[in-house]
């Protein structure tokens, strides 16, 4: 646990770092609609939902900006939108926290990727989430839009203590990753040691080379899937030993630090060959966890490039998400505040 004045001395130190998340930016679309205007549709014979309030959040890699900028940091964003009206909206909810949005290209060969999260305030006020609806692009980058991407890569490490990337997308170059640019951006990673660069993939964790990696536990065995790795002890059971197995065995492959997040048990992991543990704190009444990765990751980039130890950075991560998860109907984020208090709540309960 890190005790008070180192806390506040990472802390002071999260203002001065300047750090770029690469990666997949959504638009969260929120519509929030009232059963008791609803119509009824001459043409289809339907019920009309009517919209009451529209409101759009930067999501995705856009979540890792929001808890960034919101903790201090200077923020940038790679990655692509469309020339449509999701992007123009993706982009003002970028500008509105200070993100420099210069390496986000704008692409006429794109949609914005965006998930449009209908919200219904039924008769009796109760709040019905329904089904979301998905636009993502269905084919891959052209290869201009990923030789852009490779170009604002190479000027964000530059200029940039750390890297973050977020990648969602399933299909492999349908997004803003692909394999030119994890191929770009472990050779960078290699050629600049120094830097904080931190991956976080659903899908494609396996096929980053020598960098450092941030997952929950189902990514992770994917991952090992994927490498045809088989270390023995694996028990899904006992999923805070099998993390730790799992890291070592990433570790070995990347020689880089791994985070593997377990929900309310915490952050464990593998550096310089040496297994940690971050026990969770742990929450009382409803939680969201949609956005709670993205979160975590911030404040394990943040924390590294303010100078903490991976440990450190893992403890800082965990807070944050403990934080953001409490956040019900929206991609959450903490401040500082936020985390000076809830560093006082995980002391009383780990000291209780």
């Amino acid at each position: 646990m890190i005790n008070q004045r180192r806390f506040e001395e990472l802390l002071s130190k999260f203002d001065q770092v300047k750090i770029a998340v690469l990666g997949d930016f959504f638009l969260d679309l929120y519509l929030h609609m009232d059963r008791s205007l609803s119509e009824f549709s001459l043409e289809t014979h339907k019920e009309a939902f009517q919209v009451v309030e529209v409101r759009g959040q930067a999501g995705a890699a856009g979540v890792a900006v929001n808890n960034l900028t919101a903790l201090g940091a200077h923020t940038a964003a790679i990655g692509y939108t469309g020339q449509d009206g999701n992007g123009f909206t993706l982009r003002q909810a970028l500008k509105a926290v200070h993100a420099n949005t210069e390496g986000l290209v704008e692409s006429a060969k794109r949609f914005t990727p965006t998930y449009i999260k209908p919200m219904m305030q039924e008769m009796d006020d109760r709040q019905n989430e329904l089904n979301r609806m998905d636009v993502i692009n269905r084919s891959p980058n052209p290869h201009a839009l990923n030789d852009q991407l490779v170009k604002h890569l190479q000027e964000a490490v530059e200029t940039n203590e750390g890297i973050l990337v977020v990648e969602q997308v399933k299909m492999d170059g349908y997004g803003t990753m692909s394999p030119i640019l994890r191929k770009a951006l472990s050779d960078l990673s290699q050629k600049n040691s120094e830097k904080t660069i931190i991956v976080d993939s659903r899908h494609f964790a396996a096929d980053y080379q020598a960098l450092s990696l941030k997952m929950n536990l189902s990514e992770t065995l994917n991952a090992l899937k994927k490498l045809n790795l088989k270390p023995k002890g694996i028990d899904l059971d006992e999923p805070l030993s099998t993390a730790s197995i799992a890291a070592k065995a990433l570790w070995d492959v990347n020689q880089k630090p791994v985070f593997i997040t377990l929900g309310e048990k915490g952050i464990a992991g593998v550096s310089e060959g040496t297994a940690f543990h971050i026990p969770g704190y742990h929450t009382e009444g409803p939680i969201d966890i949609v956005g709670a990765g993205d979160s975590v990751l911030a404040g394990i980039g943040l924390t590294l490039c303010a100078g903490g130890t991976v440990q450190e950075a893992a403890y800082i991560g965990n807070l944050v998400g403990s934080i953001t998860i409490q956040q019900i109907g929206t991609t959450g984020k903490a401040t500082q505040h936020d985390l000076r208090q809830r560093h006082k709540e995980y002391q009383r309960q780990h000291e209780g």
